[in-house]
């Protein structure tokens, strides 16, 4: 098969859809993921293959990037270009980071903060954490007080949050209705900031005690990494793109009032999720040489068979378009060979090989 050699070309042909930063609206990027949705299963697989070789990401992973830059003004290629930044930084998931974990499993250090993306597993790796000696914080709770939490309430939740709250956070004990009256800069660009600070001293006075905080909120209001050297600092190293899609279908799970409640609580905290990218990286590059710090891969089963089942989708495109029958033949066997693979995973890139094959039966 004939290929074309440049991105102008691919976009040019009428039966195939790709998906570029260029759509400058969600309406017309939704139109064109349904355009893509609707394609024949050969063409959707010609989509993704350019879309790969030009973009580096299949069309779906180009909706989610496009989408996401839409929300925030931003373009991709002009991102990337202006920061010479590689795309790759957006979507390689790299080594959870464990600085002085032995010294928080000892006690030696009893205050621990969790940083990464919104989606990337925060909680998740709290909770691995998590027993009768530990008090595990989230800071997105700090905007959900008095509308949700009673005094007594906070109390139950944790001895710290209502300590804050009861002394130097008392004027953050408010309602939605009032702290929407006040400007950002004077409340919840103060708030994580001071109760950050009052956490630090609050665990001091409490040796007997282990507190674990996490949330984005960290590495937003916080440009030194030096200020947390003393704790213990773990950073999830899920991709944007990644967490990105956890977050969406996790809020997909939420029933609608209370999405809309939540959203209300954050609609002032909206931000351009793609520059917080620089942020995270400064935390990592000043931690990541210390001999303190252990790196571990992320152990996510589920996430690693999807990411090799991509990757043979991805091979199984290139043989179609290189009309290498012997390539794709060659990946089912290894497919059917794989103990390793679930009976869906192994069963997706099967059905896609023997699809493949009979569409180039067709075109001979």
């Amino acid at each position: 098969m004939e290929k074309y050699t440049s991105l102008d070309q691919a976009i040019q042909d009428p039966a195939i859809v790709i998906i570029t930063d260029d759509i400058n609206t969600l309406t017309e990027l939704n139109k064109t993921y349904l355009h893509y949705t609707i394609l024949s299963p050969r063409n959707r697989r010609i989509s993704d293959y350019y879309s790969n070789a030009f973009l580096g990401h299949s069309v779906p992973e180009m909706y989610v990037i496009v989408k996401e830059t839409l929300s925030t003004g931003l373009r991709v290629v002009d991102y990337i270009r202006n920061t010479e930044l590689p795309v790759e930084k957006y979507t390689v998931t790299e080594p959870d980071l464990y600085y002085r974990e032995d010294s928080f499993n000892a006690g030696e250090t009893n205050l621990c903060f969790i940083l990464g993306h919104s989606g990337s597993g925060k909680s998740v790796m709290a909770r691995t954490l998590e027993s009768d000696e530990i008090d595990h914080l989230e800071l997105d709770d700090l905007l959900l007080v008095k509308d949700h939490f009673t005094m007594d309430e906070l109390k139950l939740y944790s001895d710290m949050f209502y300590d804050f709250f009861s002394n130097e956070g008392a004027k953050y004990y408010i309602g939605i209705e009032e702290r929407n009256s006040i400007p950002k800069e004077e409340y919840e660009d103060r708030l994580f900031v001071d109760f950050v600070n009052y956490a630090m001293d609050y665990a001091k006075k409490h040796p007997d005690r282990k507190y674990i905080i996490e949330g984005i909120w960290i590495y937003l209001y916080f440009d030194d990494p030096s200020v947390f050297e003393d704790y213990a600092v773990f950073i999830k190293g899920t991709s944007f793109l990644k967490s990105k899609i956890r977050a969406t279908k996790r809020e997909l799970q939420r029933d609608k009032e209370e999405l809309a409640e939540r959203k209300q609580m954050f609609g002032r905290e909206v931000r351009p999720y793609l520059l917080d990218e620089d942020k995270i990286d400064r935390f990592r590059e000043y931690y990541a040489d210390s001999p303190y710090t252990i790196l571990r891969e992320e152990e996510n089963s589920a996430d690693q068979q999807n990411a090799y089942v991509l990757n043979e989708l991805n091979r199984i495109n290139s043989c179609f378009m290189d009309d290498d029958a012997n390539g794709i033949e060659e990946i089912r066997k290894s497919a059917e060979e794989n103990t390793s693979l679930s009976e869906l995973s192994r069963l997706r890139i099967i059905t896609e090989c023997t699809a493949a094959l009979l569409e180039l039966k067709s075109r001979a």
